[in-house]
């Protein structure tokens, strides 16, 4: 009898059911749990990627991707932060002197 192997949607959607049952209960603050919303949307906006992955426990993959992507948010953040500094020293040499 052959072997049958879930697809990786399947796998995630398991594993997404199960940490929000197990996991997602636990977390008392209101900002993780919507921290835990944004980076499962981002596992589903990234299956492709992270099914091609070559790693046998889901978790791995989904724990590397999480990092992956915090640290897109990370970087967007300072271009943003840079952008405002940016605005503020401009603005602060365009004031009127009194």
């Amino acid at each position: 009898m052959g072997r049958i192997t879930n697809s990786f949607r399947i796998k995630l959607d398991e594993a997404v059911k199960r940490l929000r049952s197990e996991l997602y209960s636990l977390l008392v603050d209101e900002g993780r749990r919507r921290a835990f919303d944004k980076v499962v949307k981002s596992w589903y906006e990234e299956a492709n990627a992270i099914g091609a992955f070559n790693q046998p426990y889901i978790y791995g993959s989904l724990a590397i991707f999480s990092v992956i992507d915090l640290q897109a948010q990370v970087d967007e953040l300072k271009r943003e932060l840079e952008k405002l500094r940016s605005r503020m020293d401009g603005g602060l040499d365009n004031r009127p002197e009194h």
